[in-house]
């Protein structure tokens, strides 16, 4: 072979070979995605604000001075009627006029409770049936959005048995379906049952868990631990689980009687450290400061109270000392 014809044959070998006809070095890989949040945070962001939630019944006088201390107030309550209609006979305007002055001053988000203990024997019926469910979710909004409100809290105490569960579930399930679209939370009251299909209630916003009523001592703090433990178990997400607290004692042996926590305080003026009195197990200064701070170590999404006009208004106070250590304004 002459050199003209091996240099083309030259030319062609560089060429192949500038162009990636030999094996090229491999390519480093590309690192994996890494996730920006945790299950659940995507949820309820780590970022949400510690919420402070006091129940509010009828019965009682509104105080003004609730709304420096509150960043959601629940009335309570309306009853649900069988045929879907509900009953807010109880209710009065002059309340939800004030309650809407709270609002507009302090930015209080309020609620509306559905049902109650000796309040709810209309549920049974009412979720059994789709129709009726449909039409008491359309008078719910109806009200709902004619008084300006946030939001609603269910508590039915309590289905009996799979089928009422199931059609509660419904009535959340749907409930939230129609309210969220116009800006509205659902929560529900529960306590913390392990015969109860508890990870099904992560489909409403805030599950509050009634800590309280419990064993002798009826709200202690292993017990408050015990309960929320309960409901992260079984996979609703801490930013959703609100812990339920009392301001209220009750005898440690029956027949049980309760006090509120500003009758205990007047009538025996026990030290913030104490929790028990002749015979009366109650959430003093410090237990309720402890519960907060697991609550907000554990990063649940708040501490709700039952209920507010239990409380005294001075340096004792139980509500302002959570909202103090939600805010910041005191330390765990």
């Amino acid at each position: 072979m002459s050199d003209m014809k091996l240099i083309p044959i030259f030319l062609i070998l560089v060429l192949l070979t500038s162009c990636g006809g030999s094996t090229p070095p491999p390519t480093p890989p590309e690192p994996a995605p890494v996730s920006t949040a945790s299950p659940t945070l995507t949820v309820t962001p780590a970022s949400a604000p510690f919420v402070v939630i006091g129940y509010f019944p009828d019965y009682r006088e509104y105080n003004p001075a609730w709304a420096e201390h509150l960043t959601d107030i629940i009335y309570f309550s309306a009853e649900p009627r069988a045929d879907g209609t509900l009953d807010t006979s109880r209710l009065n305007e002059e309340t939800w006029a004030q309650l809407q002055k709270m609002k507009t001053q302090r930015a209080t988000r309020i609620h509306l409770s559905i049902g109650g203990w000796e309040r709810d024997g209309d549920f049974p019926e009412l979720t059994a049936n789709p129709n009726t469910r449909r039409a008491f979710i359309k008078n719910l909004l109806n009200y709902l959005l004619a008084h300006n409100l946030d939001g609603m809290d269910f508590d039915w105490e309590f289905p009996k048995n799979d089928t009422e569960f199931e059609n509660y579930i419904a009535l959340l399930t749907e409930t939230q379906a129609v309210i969220s679209g116009h800006g509205m939370s659902v929560s529900v009251a529960l306590p913390a049952d392990p015969s109860f299909p508890l990870d099904e209630f992560a489909i409403v916003d805030r599950v509050h868990i009634m800590s309280y009523d419990r064993a002798a001592k009826h709200a202690t703090y292993e017990q408050a631990v015990d309960d929320a433990k309960l409901f992260l178990d079984a996979g609703i997400p801490s930013g959703k689980l609100i812990l339920g607290v009392p301001f209220y004692g009750r005898n440690i042996q029956p027949p049980y009687r309760e006090m509120s926590y500003a009758e205990i305080m007047e009538k025996y003026q026990p030290a913030f450290s104490m929790d028990e009195v002749n015979g009366v197990y109650f959430n003093g200064l410090e237990m309720i400061q402890h519960k907060t701070c697991y609550a907000m170590g554990t990063k649940l999404g708040g501490v709700m109270v039952w209920e507010l006009a239990h409380d005294t208004i001075g340096s004792d106070s139980l509500l302002q000392r959570i909202y103090a250590l939600a805010t910041g304004k005191t330390s765990c």
